[in-house]
């Protein structure tokens, strides 16, 4: 599949982005030139990260959008549900992608918790074990 057959699928299917929207959360900006090294310029390609993008899409890939700028949170979690994708919009957790197994069983604990929380099966917790 070309680029333009992909991205008219994800346009059409999943897309439906207000551009002004996202340019006014400032979600364009990135890292300011001189927050980057110099010698990673030969690496930094905004063509060939596209063209990744549209592969792994024609592909079926999940993707993993993150904005945690207070302006672009809303943007970037009401455009990652349109597409159907993964997305972080407040706190980035250290070791999130690198310690993902830890990370994961934190969060089904958390979830195992507010599901007993709501039905009322609450076992009795340690202070420091207490959902507010």
């Amino acid at each position: 599949m070309h680029r333009k057959e992909v991205w008219g699928k994800m346009t059409r299917r999943y897309w439906n982005i207000n551009l002004e929207e996202m340019m006014e959360a400032g979600v364009h900006f990135g890292h300011g030139t001189r927050k980057w090294n110099p010698r990673m310029a030969p690496y930094i390609s905004a063509k060939q990260a596209c063209d990744l993008v549209f592969d792994a899409a024609s592909r079926g890939k999940q993707f993993l959008i993150v904005g945690t700028k207070n302006k672009a949170a809303d943007s970037v979690a009401r455009a990652a549900i349109k597409a159907r994708c993964h997305y972080v919009n407040k706190k980035w957790l250290g070791g999130m992608l690198t310690n993902w197994y830890t990370t994961e069983t934190r969060l089904h604990k958390f979830r195992d918790l507010r599901t007993e929380q709501k039905t009322g099966e609450s076992t009795v917790f340690r202070k420091g074990m207490r959902l507010c």
